[in-house]
């Protein structure tokens, strides 16, 4: 039976991986960054954009720029890791 939506599953580190490139603008830098490969980067930002069907960045010669989907989950993944952030602290004081 189909309800008409879908079910993402994406993945935490990809997740990062997509913030660290969009804070830094480009894969290479980000990538430089995190010691790691740039095709890492790459081939975590391409598995989640065809997890979504939607570009995540535009490409520029200069590097990338969120599109406004890119925006959007640039936003959540911030909010989510605030949020994470808050959790883990309260669980030490604890």
């Amino acid at each position: 039976m189909h309800f008409g939506y879908t079910f993402f599953c994406m993945n935490w580190e990809k997740l990062k991986v997509f913030k660290k490139v969009a804070k830094a603008g480009s894969f290479l830098t980000a990538s430089k960054q995190d010691n790691k490969s740039q095709s890492t980067f790459s081939r975590a930002v391409m598995d989640l954009e065809k997890e979504i069907n939607q570009k995540l960045f535009n490409r520029t010669s200069k590097g990338v720029i969120p599109t406004l989907h890119g925006s959007t989950l640039l936003n959540l993944v911030d909010d989510f890791s605030n949020k994470l952030n808050q959790f883990k602290n309260n669980i030490r004081k604890n």
